[in-house]
Order: C-alpha cells, then structure tokens, then sequence
C-alpha cells in the first residue's frame, strides 16, 4: 500500500509534466532520435526554471514600485515566454536554445553596463549559463561565437575601467540592494544550474543504459536464431547419419559426421562472441 502510495505523481510533478508535454510535444513527435529528445527537454528545463524564479522576483518588484527592476525582469520574463511559445508552436529546439542563450546573455550585459559596468556574479553566473547552453545544444562554432561576444564585452569593460570612463546612466540599484538581493538570486541560479544539467546528464546515461540494454537483447536474439538453425541442421545430420547406418553406407557416415562437428564448432564461436560496445 505504501509502494502505490509512493509511487502516485506529487502536484508539482503532474504540473510540471503536463506543461512539458503540452510545450515540448511537437519536437518531440518531430525527431525519432533519443539524443535529441534530451536536449529538447534541457531547453526546455532551462526556460521553465528560469521562468519560475523570475515570477516571484517580477512580483516582488511590484510590490516594491522598482520600476527599473521591474523593466528587466519583466523583459526577461517575457523573452521566456516567447521561447516556449516557440517550442509549443514546433520552431527548432537550436533556435529557441539560441535565443534563450542570447537573452540570458544580452540583457544582464545591459543591465551590468548600466550599473556602472558591475562585473559580480549576479551578472557572472547568468552569462556562464547561456554559455553552457549554447555548448550543449549549438554546432562548436555558434557556442563559441556566444563565448566571443562575452569576451569583447569584458574586453571593453576592462579597458574602460583602466581609461577611468565612466557611465551615464543611473544605477537601477543601490549597493545595499546588490548585497542583499544576490544571496537569493545566486541560490535560484544554481537550483537552475543543478536541475537542468543534472537531468540532462541522468538522461544521457540513462538513454546509453537503454542502448547497451537493446544492443545485448539484439544480439542475444541473433545468437538464438543462429544456434535453432545449427540444431536444426545438427538434427538433421543425426537423422541422416542414423538412416544411412542401418543401410551400411559407412562413407555418407563419416561424412555427416563431420558436418556435425563443423556445425558444433560454429555454434560454439557464435556464443563466444561479444555484442558490440
């Protein structure tokens, strides 16, 4: 009773499921390939969790009239949106993965140029996720044209930084608002990180697991066909060898024996061989 008890989706698995199914169901239909469902549910994984950290943040800014705040949330709030609309409506799974990547990237990159070119890891660690997404669902060289884009901006921010430039723009926060807003922003990226590319993985080893699995069953049923037709034969042979004995053809004996034995020792070699890797 406990085991079904257990056993019976939670709220927010049946939620979360019912969501993924709805918005991913069309790629999924799409591509008959396992590798690619994985990465499919990654972006997907990405946009969701991300989308649920920035609801209550959204709602907290409005409760606190930060409107500059409240801009950049409900920008990044809305670029999300959008990603999964695109997924729900069948667009490819590396051109919602890209745009993510490029949004995750894009506006913290404003945002740490407004506020006097903040280089802290409240904008550190989103760049270092769309860098990770890019790698895992883009061909090397868009992953690392993402990566370049990073790089000239942290390029232009240091050599600001050493020409004494400074920035226009007011701040959209106070210091005492970085400090105490970063705890809990650096603790919803890496529920993101940990979620998204901790099942990732869990789902490439369990999809090798399957493989090797479906490789062994192949080759256990060829194995099986192979050694029913030598028995066949073998069975056959016997037969031969027993009819030709009781009319003396000593010759024909010898003969089936032989291909008896030929027979065993192609039914031994077949089960000595290795399914492979």
């Amino acid at each position: 009773m406990s085991a079904n008890k257990s056993s019976k989706p939670t709220l927010y698995t049946a939620i979360y499921n019912a969501v993924c199914g709805m918005v991913t169901g069309k790629l999924i239909r799409k591509s008959a390939c396992a590798w690619e469902h994985a990465r499919i549910s990654m972006v997907f994984d990405y946009i969701f969790f991300y989308t649920l950290m920035l609801l209550p943040i959204t709602a907290a800014l409005v409760f606190l009239q930060d409107i500059p705040n409240l801009i950049i949330t409900t920008s990044f709030l809305l670029a999300f949106l959008f990603c999964g609309w695109l997924m729900y409506s069948g667009a490819p799974y590396t051109m919602v993965g890209i745009m993510a990547a490029l949004s995750t990237l894009l506006i913290p990159m404003a945002c740490s140029f407004m506020n006097d070119m903040d280089l802290s890891p409240i904008y550190a660690i989103p760049w270092l996720m769309a860098c990770m997404l890019g790698y895992f669902i883009l061909p090397l060289r868009a992953s690392l044209s993402i990566m370049a884009v990073l790089f000239a901006y942290l390029g232009v921010v240091a050599w600001m930084k050493l020409e004494n430039f400074r920035v226009g723009f007011p701040p959209t926060y106070s210091a005492l608002d970085r400090y105490i807003a970063t705890p809990f922003l650096m603790l919803g990226y890496l529920l993101i990180i940990l979620r998204v590319w901790g099942v990732y993985f869990r789902n490439i080893f369990r999809l090798e697991r399957e493989q090797t699995l479906q490789k062994q069953q192949e080759f256990s049923a060829l194995v099986n066909q192979n050694l029913i037709k030598q028995f066949l034969l073998v069975k056959g042979l016997s037969r031969s060898g027993k009819i030709d004995f009781m009319e003396g053809n000593t010759d024909l004996i010898d003969a089936r024996f032989s291909e008896i034995e030929k027979q065993c020792e192609s039914a031994i070699q077949y089960l000595d061989q290795q399914p492979e890797a």
